[in-house]
C-alpha cells in the first residue's frame, strides 16, 4: 500500500477564514485544496483524485451532508463532516446514507483533525489497494469461467480462494449477506461491548527493530489475539497501527457480550505474561497491552462498491478507546457499563472518571486479578 508524501485534502467551507485557518495548519502534512463553492467542490471531485473530502455542515446554499449526496456514486473519498452540537443527529442519520467516515465538532482541535486526517488516508488506500486484489482475483476468476467445462476442479478451487478472501475482509454473517442480496442492510446494536487493545510504548519499541523484524513480532502477537477472540466469538473489526478494535455482540447478538470481551481480554493478558516471562529469560523483547472495553451501542455496516469494508460507528466506540487510553498496561479498565454487566464474576476495583466527548465523566474500574 503506497501513500503519496502529501495526499490531497479538498475543505468545503463558505467562510474564507476558515479556509485559510485550515490551509495553515495542514499543508505541511498535505496537498490542501480549498474551495467556498459546493459546485467548484464537486468539479474538483470529477477532475482530480482527492482521498479525503472534508466538509462544514452548515452552509448556506448547500450543508455538508447535500454535498455529500450529490457525489457521484463513482468517485470514491473518505468523508469528513465538521458540526456544530445542534446538527449531531442529523449527521449521525447521514453516516450510512451519505459515507460519512467521521464527524467532528467546531470548533476542531488541530491535534485531533490532523490523526483524524491520517486515518482518514491510511482507510482509502488500503481500501484502494484491497479493490485492486479484488479487481485481479475478479478477472481470474473470469478467465477461469471460460474456460469451466474443461476445468471445473480449477475453478471451484478459486472459487473458494474468493470466498477465503471476502471472509478475511467481513465476518461470516456479513459476507454471506452481501453474496445473497448484493448489499449489506446497515444495523444499529444496542446491546455489545467493544474492546480497544493498544501496545504501550510501541514507538520506543520499533526504534530498536528492523521493519523486517517489526512486522515480524506484530503478525506473531496479532495472530495470537485474532486466535484468542475467534475462540471466544469476538469479531474483529480493525487494527489501526499497533491498535486493535474487536466488538462482541455483533452481527450475532450475544446476551454475555460483556463477560465474553472480558474473558477475552483475560486471555490475551495471560498470554501476553507468559510471552513476556518466556522472551525475558532469553533475553529478547516482549510487547505489553492496555486494554479497554465498553458496553453500549454501534452503528455497523458495509461502506463502499468493491472496496469492501466492515466498521462500526458511534461515540461509544470513542469511549471505548479513551478507557484504553486511561488505562495501564497489564491492566484491563472497564467503563461502569460494561461493569454492571459482569460485577459479580470477577473483582474489580474502582478508579475514578475519564471524560468522554459528549458523554460527560464516566467511571472507570480496574479487573482485580
Amino acid at each position: 500500500m503506497n501513500i503519496p508524501e502529501k495526499p490531497t485534502v479538498l475543505y468545503v467551507d463558505d467562510e474564507e477564514d476558515n479556509l485559510i485557518v485550515f490551509k495553515s495548519a495542514f499543508r505541511r502534512d498535505f496537498n490542501v485544496l480549498t474551495t467556498t463553492s459546493h459546485i467548484e467542490a464537486l468539479e474538483i471531485l470529477q477532475r482530480e483524485e482527492v482521498p479525503v473530502l472534508v466538509s462544514d455542515q452548515r452552509m448556506p446554499l448547500c450543508t455538508g451532508v447535500e454535498l455529500f449526496t450529490k457525489i457521484p456514486p463513482h468517485v470514491e473519498n473518505v468523508r469528513i463532516i465538521l458540526t456544530g452540537y445542534s446538527d449531531i443527529e442529523t449527521i449521525v442519520q447521514a453516516v450510512n446514507s451519505c459515507g460519512i467516515y467521521r464527524y467532528l465538532t467546531k470548533p476542531w482541535e488541530q491535534a485531533e483533525l490532523k490523526h483524524t486526517l491520517d486515518m482518514a488516508m491510511e482507510k482509502y488506500y488500503l481500501q484502494k489497494h484491497n479493490a485492486r486484489l479484488l479487481y485481479d482475483l475478479q478477472q481470474a476468476n473470469e478467465h477461469l469461467e471460460e474456460k469451466v467445462k474443461l476445468r471445473t476442479n480449477e475453478l471451484n478451487e478459486e472459487k473458494e480462494k474468493s470466498e477465503r478472501l471476502l471472509l478475511n475482509i467481513l465476518p461470516e454473517e456479513i459476507a454471506d449477506e452481501l453474496k445473497r442480496h448484493g448489499r449489506v442492510q446497515p444495523r444499529r446494536y444496542d446491546n455489545v461491548s467493544m474492546i480497544f487493545l493498544d501496545i504501550v510504548e510501541f514507538t520506543r519499541i520499533a526504534e530498536r527493530m528492523s521493519p523486517e523484524k517489526l512486522i515480524e513480532e506484530l503478525d506473531y502477537y496479532f495472530q495470537a489475539i485474532d486466535t484468542i477472540f475467534s475462540k471466544h466469538g469476538v469479531e474483529k473489526i480493525k487494527t489501526i497501527g499497533d491498535a486493535y478494535l474487536a466488538v462482541t455482540g455483533l452481527p450475532v447478538p450475544d446476551e454475555g457480550h460483556a463477560l465474553t470481551a472480558l474473558n477475552a481480554a483475560i486471555e490475551i493478558l495471560d498470554f501476553i505474561k507468559k510471552e513476556k516471562e518466556k522472551r525475558a529469560a532469553e533475553g529478547l523483547t516482549a510487547f505489553d497491552v492496555r486494554i479497554g472495553i465498553h458496553s453500549g451501542s454501534v452503528i455497523a455496516g458495509v461502506v463502499g462498491n468493491s472496496k469492501f469494508a466492515f466498521d462500526i460507528w458511534g461515540d461509544d466506540v470513542n469511549i471505548a478507546a479513551r478507557l484504553e487510553s486511561s488505562g495501564e498496561k497489564g491492566r484491563i479498565n472497564i467503563s461502569e457499563s460494561t461493569w454492571r454487566l459482569v460485577n459479580g464474576n470477577h473483582a474489580f476495583v474502582q478508579r475514578g472518571k475519564v471524560n468522554a466527548k459528549y458523554k460527560g465523566e464516566i467511571e472507570m474500574y480496574f479487573l482485580e486479578r
